[in-house]
């Protein structure tokens, strides 16, 4: 079974590192890119707490502060959130890194969850700072209801949890390998994720699907990010 301790996404944004630390640190800056609110003591010892604005908070303490370098935050279940900021190529190489403890499907899915959300507000994060251009409203629009994660040793993604009455519900099964959506081969969490969540409500998609030892098509309309189905 494989686990694991840390989990790490970078981007570059071609913006001084100066300015990506005040993005990063300053409350009304940090709003402009990630949070909905937030407050930020900027000590050691201080506290962070972000709102997200749909029932997503964190709150943290700070452990570790280089000034335009390094912020440091453990949460209350002890794993640290660490962001580094890199002099690169006239901008800055931005990486977060969580640690923590995943394993098992569940786990891993969690794990890959929260990466995935964490680079689609390092992209704006990148877009507010590069074009001064908000694109979170693009994130987050659409599911059919799969939990999954990226198949240990084939190309796809295995399903491992199916949320009730949502499209995928009585269709697709838990253990499903999901090899290709609208013709296109899935890689990997992102791939999926990035194609469902961003392709909007009452979209028909079909998916290419291995079941245990033979292959299905199946073809499902997206609905609105996080609702289900009204019977």
């Amino acid at each position: 079974m494989t686990t694991y301790h840390s989990a790490k996404k970078d981007i570059f944004i071609n913006v001084p590192v100066e300015k990506v630390w005040k993005a990063l640190t300053v409350p009304s800056q940090r709003n402009k890119w990630e949070t909905k609110q937030c407050e930020i003591n900027l000590a050691i010892g201080g506290k962070i707490d972000l709102d997200y604005g749909w029932g997503v908070t964190y709150s943290g303490i700070i452990t570790e502060i280089k000034e335009n370098e390094k912020l440091v935050i453990e949460g209350s279940d002890k794993g640290l959130t660490i962001w580094t900021i890199t002099p690169q190529d006239g901008g800055s190489l931005v990486s977060i890194e969580y640690t923590g403890l995943w394993s098992d499907d569940i786990g891993i899915m969690e794990m890959e969850n929260m990466m995935f959300g964490t680079y689609q507000f390092m992209k704006n994060f990148k877009s507010v700072l590069e074009k001064n251009i908000d694109i979170r409203h693009t994130f987050w629009a659409s599911w059919i209801g799969v939990l999954h994660r990226t198949h240990p040793s084939k190309s796809g993604v295995e399903v491992v949890k199916i949320i009730s009455h949502t499209p995928a519900d009585g269709i697709i099964q838990v253990g499903d390998i999901i090899q290709s959506l609208n013709g296109q081969t899935i890689h990997n969490y992102d791939d999926f994720e990035t194609q469902i969540t961003q392709m909007g409500p009452d979209k028909e998609i079909t998916l290419d699907i291995q079941r245990q030892n033979h292959h299905c098509t199946i073809n499902i309309t997206t609905i609105p990010y996080g609702t289900k189905l009204q019977h």
